[in-house]
């Protein structure tokens, strides 16, 4: 399933395009998951929760480039 682009670069609305680009791939997720065997609840909870932790990765990977960034120049 194609997920459209940004139809601007610079909005105030862009984290709400977003969301509806990917609407259509999280549903047809949450419905894969439904027919594995998961339910809707369980699948969406998991999804929320690998996204937060995502999320917890990239400023975790953030802070740690700019800790080495300052050791370096400290040499």
């Amino acid at each position: 399933m194609d997920i459209p682009s940004p139809r601007t670069p610079d909005t105030p609305d862009r984290l709400i395009e977003c969301e509806e680009a990917l609407e259509a791939s999280f549903q047809d997720l949450v419905w894969r998951a439904v027919q594995a065997g998961w339910d809707e609840e369980e699948a969406s909870t998991a999804i929320a929760m690998l996204a937060d932790n995502h999320v917890l990765a990239m400023e975790y990977n953030r802070r740690t480039e700019a800790s080495v960034k300052r050791a370096r120049r400290r040499k």
